[in-house]
């Protein structure tokens, strides 16, 4: 055995303890910097360039809300391929909730909406319709007015307040009785009555006189002897949204194109994607298709409209809770109440029952919060109270409602006192 075969086995030991104490270091750092790379996943070798201070820095992405409203239908027992929805902040930059946001539904007497767009961007708040009054004939000394009274006009609210108008100034210039002809044009309306022969009929019975007989033909030439003028276009626009009338819907939409007309000024003015916007009607009726990304441009469009002609949109439509109408029960006792303006859509028949609301929440994050939700399916009531539970849910998961100030008595809509004569 050689004797110093243990001394360079201790020396052969020593050294590779040395050499491990010297290079452990190193590899021990190698893997930490290796793993801490993984971790926050940027390079170790080269830094980022500086960001000179003059440039712009870029808007920030908009942010999508992470509210299941799959699951929230689904967790109910319901199937969420009924149901679309869309809700957004005032600049858009946020979404609160979205799903089926680019679905073609019919979104019902959602599309008075956009009637009423196109009406107050064509016609402006203050226009009134002009019922004229011809006066063919003498009036004898015991007040009998012999000969014609001629009406020609197409106010879709005229009915009794503007007939006590009409007996007034009839009374002013002698007029007792009328013995003659009442002709009316194919377009008068008497208290929502769309048959001028009937119309005149009814207008003859309040103004308390008995014609020998009654016609429609058109307008005459020349000046009227007077004309009653109709309520402000923005206080039709609140009746028509409030109680959601397809009569008055209808006739205004005709005044400013019909059915084409609106779509092309959807198409045109709110840029909308002519394939995603179908009208049959002005009013919702029968069939027709919007998505709800559309209808959340047409109302904010409307906010910015009424805001261009010095109005609000609670002008224009009803507060829920607060204002008579199709809303005047909805949300009360929610964290909703009050703080809610918007438009109600319900068909029962056409597309198996469509059951929508479209509006604005006021909220003290994002101030104004858009939204339109589709519901399809005959149970109209059942819809309106998920409806009603899923807004204020997702408005209450990111932010919080602000009911707008409260009126002490809810608002009548078309006063007498807003009529005007001309004469």
């Amino acid at each position: 055995m050689n004797p110093r075969k243990p001394i360079y086995a201790m020396m052969v030991v020593g050294a590779a303890v040395i050499l491990t104490l010297t290079f452990a270091p190193y590899a021990l750092m190698k893997d930490a910097r290796r793993a801490a790379a993984a971790y926050i996943q940027i390079p170790l070798k080269r830094a980022a360039p500086p960001v000179p201070a003059s440039a712009v820095p870029a808007p920030p992405a908009p942010q999508v809300s992470a509210f299941d409203v799959a699951g929230w239908y689904t967790g109910r027992g319901d199937d969420p391929a009924r149901h679309a929805l869309l809700v957004q902040s005032l600049d858009g930059r946020a979404t609160l909730a979205e799903y089926n946001a680019d679905g073609a539904f019919n979104p019902a007497s959602l599309v008075k909406l956009t009637t009423s767009l196109t009406a107050l961007h064509k016609l402006g708040k203050d226009f009134r319709f002009e019922t004229k009054f011809y006066i063919d004939g003498d009036v004898d000394k015991s007040g009998v007015l012999r000969g014609r009274l001629v009406v020609a006009g197409g106010d879709p609210t005229f009915g009794d307040f503007h007939a006590t108008l009409v007996a007034k100034k009839l009374a002013e210039r002698g007029v007792k009785k009328f013995e003659g002809e009442l002709i009316v044009t194919p377009d008068f309306v008497f208290n929502f009555t769309d048959k001028p022969e009937e119309s005149a009929q009814r207008l003859a019975k309040v103004l308390k006189v008995n014609p020998k007989t009654f016609s429609v033909v058109d307008a005459p030439a020349g000046e009227p002897t007077f004309a009653v003028l109709s309520y402000p276009l923005h206080d039709i626009l609140l009746y028509m949204n409030a109680h959601s009338s397809n009569f008055v819907a209808q006739r205004l939409g005709a005044l400013v194109g019909g059915p084409d007309g609106v779509r092309q000024f959807l198409i045109d003015e709110v840029k909308l994607p002519p394939e995603q916007v179908q009208l049959s009607t002005t009013s919702g009726l029968e069939v027709n298709r919007m998505t709800p990304r559309g209808l959340v441009a047409v109302i904010r469009a409307l906010d910015d409209e009424t805001h261009r002609q010095g109005l609000e949109l609670a002008d224009i439509m009803a507060v829920a809770s607060d204002d008579y109408g199709t809303l005047r029960r909805r949300m009360v006792g929610t964290p909703l109440e009050g703080a809610v303006v918007a438009k109600t859509g319900t068909l029962v028949h056409d597309d198996g029952g469509m059951a929508s609301l479209g509006g604005v929440v006021y909220t003290q994050k994002y101030g104004k919060v858009y939204f339109v939700v589709f519901n399809q399916g005959s149970a109209v009531a059942e819809s309106r109270q998920l409806t009603d539970q899923l807004l204020a849910e997702i408005t209450l998961s990111q932010d919080i409602p602000v009911p707008i100030p409260k009126p002490e008595k809810p608002r009548h809509q078309l006063e007498s006192t807003d009529l005007e004569v001309l004469e």
